[in-house]
């Protein structure tokens, strides 16, 4: 049975879809089978692997409104498979609080999890029914933080509600990790932030800190992993070290 991991944080901006991306490719690297489930209305990590979405591509929104066969709702691509999501997954939202339907994932999912070693979940920059959804539909969750001024604020209530839905909806569901991500060693407050960090998560913290580094964005851009894009970039160490902690921790 494959692993199901949710990379989360109700902040915008901290590398939730890099990671996503960053760590697929390096499981790719290692042999493993991954689907990336694009959780976010926004669309990042679709775009991201070149899927402009068209008005007769199937997207989760679609999945997770119809009884069909998940299979037939994933994307292969030259970078990963993907259940790619556009704007109308916002559509869902009220449909999803009213029913208190935070299960539709996991049984969505569940046909198809033997069939990867791993799937990553990439969540929208808010708890809302999309982020409860992946929480209920993972084994695992990682929490990417921007290693900058106000990287703690809002984690107490993260944290709070994956312990929320440990104890009430998920039992299986384990914080694998917080994650420092847009380190830069030159810089004295992402030094201190990392170790503020460290002092908080002591049990939790990821060894992987990943780096400034302008291969990733431009990876990003060329629409290519970063190990395709350039094997040799600080980007590329650093997911590959992450993806060692995820197999072996």
């Amino acid at each position: 049975m494959g692993k199901a991991i949710a990379i989360t944080n109700q902040k915008g901006g901290v590398g939730k879809t890099t990671t996503a991306l960053g760590l697929a490719a390096g499981l790719r690297v290692k042999g493993k089978k991954v689907l990336l489930v694009d959780m976010d209305a926004q669309g990042n990590a679709s775009a991201a692997v070149g899927l402009i979405i068209e008005n007769d591509m199937k997207t989760l929104k679609d999945l997770l409104t119809a009884k069909a066969k998940p299979g037939d709702f994933i994307v292969h691509t030259d970078m990963i498979d993907i259940i790619p999501s556009n704007n109308s997954l916002k559509d869902l939202e009220k449909d999803l609080i009213d029913n208190n339907a935070f299960d539709v994932l996991k049984n969505v999912l569940k046909p198809i999890k033997g069939k990867y070693d791993f799937i990553l979940i990439d969540c929208p920059p808010s708890i809302n029914s999309f982020t409860k959804n992946a929480l209920v539909a993972a084994d695992e969750a990682i929490i990417p933080v921007d290693v900058g001024f106000f990287a703690i604020l809002g984690l107490k209530q993260l944290l709070e509600e994956i312990d929320h839905i440990k104890k009430d909806l998920n039992h299986r569901l384990h914080l694998r990790g917080v994650l420092a991500c847009k380190y830069d060693r030159r810089n004295n407050l992402s030094e201190q932030v990392l170790e503020i960090l460290k002092a908080n998560f002591p049990d939790t913290f990821f060894k992987t800190v990943i780096r400034v580094n302008i291969d990733i964005v431009k990876a990003q851009i060329a629409q290519e992993d970063i190990f395709k894009y350039n094997a040799k970039s600080a980007g590329a160490e650093d997911f590959l070290s992450l993806t060692q902690e995820v197999i072996h921790g």
